[in-house]
């Protein structure tokens, strides 16, 4: 029988070893690291996310600048990254989305969205539709994936106002978005000059508009429904016209959207301080003429006529693209029974043929 030699002693008299690095005790004597979030990531939808911003990403609100209300319209691998460079820049984001969604809700944000970040290429139609809100639209910034020259290029073509460089990040977009801030403020300042008990805050809610700007639908209805209850019990004519406008040469991207705005324009600049007016679509102008016989709303809707083609023409591709206005005045005869729906068809029929028979203002006989 062998018997085995005695292991020779380990070191450290038979103990192991003691492990590298700190104990339990030692570690919790360590200051803990601030709890930082993280960006929430996005998943497209057909619908806009409303977005929490104390659920995204830490803020940092920059002492003078007013806070912009974001509508971001961008393609899907980068909108995580807006956001966040956004919301870093000290400002909020009402409604996002991914893609082309939103050309509904983008009409609905006129006065409560300051500015709209919007993917190109791909984002034309969008930034059509925004040129076509008129005077109140938001201020359009396109985002492109290309150096900044090439990326100017494409959004002097699609009409935008301001232009940034993908990737996204808050040192690239801050000054982007402080350039939008005082675009919004010079508008602001347009839209009340010539009023001086106009005194609104900065970025808000602003209030019903008053003669001389475009209604919102809601608003311009209801003003018709009371203005022809008024005349019919005081007798008096009212009219409401109807104006198409009119593209003859289909433009390079982008420019449809600026000549609608043009006509626009150029419509609200021509009606009279009594007069209100709205859009039916992005094509169509509404306008109600209180206290107007059918000589008089065709005099004025030629003036209009008249005044939008006028208007600066568009000069894109070595061509020049003039806005022109189609036209038809409905009539409410002094103590006639009539609804603003019935008016609305009367003169949506007398448009349509105008457009049949080429001529520029139809007039109800």
């Amino acid at each position: 029988m062998t018997t085995r030699p005695p292991r020779a002693p380990t070191k450290g008299d038979g103990k192991r070893p003691k492990l590298r690095g700190s104990t339990h005790a030692e570690k919790s004597e360590r200051p803990e690291r601030p709890d930082r979030r993280r960006a929430a990531s996005v998943v497209p939808t057909d619908r806009f996310e409303r977005v929490v911003v104390d659920e995204v990403i830490e803020t940092t609100q920059p002492s003078g600048v007013p806070q912009l209300r974001m509508l971001v319209l961008e393609g899907a691998p980068h909108v995580a990254a807006a956001q966040g460079a956004i919301i870093q820049a000290g400002h909020a984001i009402a409604a996002l989305a991914a893609g082309r969604e939103g050309i509904q809700k983008l009409r609905g944000a006129v006065g409560a969205v300051d500015a709209l970040l919007v993917a190109l290429p791909g984002g034309e139609l969008l930034i059509d539709a925004a040129l076509a809100l008129g005077p109140r639209r938001p201020v359009v910034i396109a985002a492109c994936t290309s150096n900044a020259v090439e990326a100017v290029r494409r959004a002097a073509t699609a009409g935008a106002d301001l232009v940034t460089v993908r990737p996204h990040e808050v040192e690239r977009l801050a000054p982007i978005l402080f350039a939008a801030v005082r675009l919004v403020a010079e508008r602001r300042q347009l839209a009340t000059a010539g009023d001086p008990a106009a005194t609104p805050g900065e970025f808000d809610e602003p209030a019903d508009q008053e003669s001389g700007a475009l209604q919102p639908f809601e608003v311009f209805q209801k003003a018709v429904e009371l203005e022809l209850e008024r005349a019919r019990r005081y007798a008096y004519p009212l009219a409401v016209a109807v104006f198409s406008v009119d593209i003859a040469q289909e433009p390079p991207p982008g420019v449809r959207g600026i000549l609608r705005a043009r006509a626009g324009n150029a419509l609200v600049n021509a009606i009279r301080d009594v007069d209100l007016v709205t859009e039916l679509d992005q094509d169509r102008f509404l306008v109600l003429l209180p206290y107007t016989d059918r000589l008089v709303g065709a005099e004025v809707a030629r003036r209009i006529i008249g005044a939008v083609a006028a208007a600066d023409p568009v000069i894109a591709m070595g061509r020049a693209f003039s806005p022109k206005l189609v036209g038809a005045v409905a009539v409410a005869r002094p103590g006639e029974p009539v609804s603003f729906t019935s008016l609305v068809n009367d003169a949506t029929q007398l448009l349509e043929q105008a457009a049949v028979t080429g001529a520029s203002l139809a007039v109800d006989t």
